[in-house]
């Protein structure tokens, strides 16, 4: 199959922010270098490492992993906005998937016998610590990821079924970490809680964010910078 060529040479880093307004805060900010527009993704890179967003849903991001093995990353944060399922965890929140259930359609082509998969124990851990280290709070758990949130939230039954076993719903994370693990890519991923499953909000909670996604895009700059 064709796969679409990009001619950049970077490093074997990268962060893929699946969110926009993530993106929007994160390529002014944590990483300097040349710009390029690809499938219609904005690109960030520099000889160390990149950068790139919006990438929404499994589908898009397994595209976008094949190309990044082809480019030589080896290392990839995924960040993005997750909504609760669970009185665990609460708006404003950071949190780390350390567990993903794939109901996306993707995940199942690359690994077919599984339907649970986990980041990188080392980059997890790594990055665990320096959040910790940086004073940051954040909540771990399990995820389920879907291509179709909003029936998700619409079938009382599924939510019933799920919220005593996950946190989160997002449309990436467990395809994030099936396709690292079949192409042999160290992912994980860090996402804010931004709304809660089965209830509508007006507006999102961007100031409990605000001062979190500072202290944790000084991590994310670092880790592109071979710091952490």
């Amino acid at each position: 199959m064709f796969l679409p060529k990009i001619k950049i040479k970077t490093g074997k880093r990268g962060i893929i922010f699946f969110t926009l307004p993530e993106w929007n805060h994160a390529k002014e900010k944590i990483l300097t270098g040349k710009k390029v527009s690809f499938l219609n993704l904005q690109i960030k890179y520099n000889e160390k490492s990149l950068i790139l967003g919006p990438v929404i849903g499994a589908s898009f991001l397994s595209i976008i992993l094949e190309v990044l093995k082809s480019l030589g990353i080896e290392e990839i944060i995924g960040v993005g906005w997750a909504g609760k399922l669970s009185f665990k965890v609460n708006r404003g929140d950071l949190f780390l998937p350390f567990k993903a259930y794939a109901k996306e359609g993707v995940s199942k082509f690359y690994i077919p016998k599984k339907r649970v998969f986990n980041p990188d124990r080392a980059l997890f851990k790594k990055i665990e610590k320096e959040i910790i280290k940086r004073g940051i709070s954040f909540k771990k758990g399990s995820i389920i990821s879907v291509d179709a949130p909003f029936v998700f939230e619409r079938k009382k039954n599924l939510l019933e079924k799920w919220k005593n076993k996950i946190e989160a719903l997002d449309m990436e994370t467990s395809a994030l970490f099936s396709i690292g693990k079949s192409l042999q890519i160290k992912v994980m991923a860090l996402h804010f809680i931004i709304d809660e499953v089965g209830k509508i909000f007006k507006k999102r909670p961007e100031e409990e964010i605000k001062i979190k996604r500072q202290k944790v895009f000084e991590i994310l700059k670092d880790f592109l910078d071979y710091k952490v």
